[in-house]
């Protein structure tokens, strides 16, 4: 009778065990799945002609030219035009250096980046509004005639939208959980996506409305401060140096006005408060 008891006892707590574990794969699988799905869709659309029919268009050429000559060369043609690309450059370089320089491998990065974008998307999705929510978004975010473009071109656009994408998910993480290294990843994400184009410190000011209209507590919003400081004083020797090259894009019109206005409603919807249960 001792015996059954003491191994009844023994054996209590191994259904329990067998529940955590078992949770613990489901949490994996659904993680998995919300991320996979929308990266495969974004990676099968984003192979689907790749080539254009061995054709490319003007900035591309520019991105095909400059990183086929050597990192010193780069840097002496940034000193004089493109300097806010030059990073990007010097990484498509390497890129060559590895691959070799043919039209597959001139937008095959961009295409990686999107699916990761697109994983990032979904991931955020699940956390902030479920499993659902998250592969909806994923995968309708594939589906955007801009991100379509951006996914076959050979510019910076896709690696500064999966790099503030997963700054975004980084930041939700240093919210629910307070630690330095959350921070510092998400400070040196964002601080990489600005570097490959300064106008992503515009996700900083995104960033810094939602915390606010969120009200997350003082602390989170201290941290978060002291990161952006932490950027902007790596962006500035960048955004110096490139002023003076704004005549560059001095072509470059304003949006139409049915254009900015459906931005400001869009930028309403996003900041109403949520209705009351």
């Amino acid at each position: 009778m001792e015996f059954e008891i003491s191994t009844i006892r023994e054996q209590a707590p191994q259904p329990a065990k067998a529940a955590l574990f078992s949770s613990g794969r489901t949490r994996f699988r659904t993680k998995a799945c919300v991320a996979m799905v929308p990266m495969t869709v974004t990676f099968t659309l984003g192979l689907w002609g790749i080539r254009r029919q061995n054709s490319m268009w003007g900035d591309e050429s520019v991105t095909y030219q400059l990183a086929h000559r050597d990192l010193t060369q780069i840097w002496r043609t940034a000193q004089h035009v493109d300097l806010v690309h030059a990073f990007y450059y010097a990484i498509m370089h390497e890129i060559y250096g590895l691959a070799g320089g043919g039209l597959l491998t001139l937008r095959l990065p961009s295409v990686l980046a999107m699916s990761a974008a697109a994983a990032g998307v979904g991931l955020l999705g699940l956390r902030l509004a479920g499993p659902r929510a998250g592969l909806l978004a994923g995968l309708v975010f594939p589906l955007v005639p801009q991100i379509q473009q951006y996914t076959q071109e050979s510019r910076s656009y896709a690696m500064v939208c999966a790099l503030v994408t997963w700054a975004t998910y980084a930041l939700v993480a240093c919210v629910v959980r307070h630690t330095r290294w959350r921070w510092t990843a998400y400070g040196s994400t964002m601080l990489l996506a600005c570097l490959l184009h300064e106008f992503a410190v515009f996700a900083l000011a995104a960033h810094g409305i939602t915390l606010l209209v969120s009200g997350v507590p003082r602390p989170a919003l201290r941290a978060w401060s002291v990161t952006v400081a932490c950027i902007v004083v790596g962006l500035l020797p960048l955004a110096i140096r490139s002023s003076g090259e704004s005549g560059q894009v001095s072509w470059i019109a304003w949006p139409d006005p049915v254009q900015f206005l459906g931005f400001l409603a869009m930028v309403t919807v996003g900041m109403s408060p949520d209705p009351p249960a």
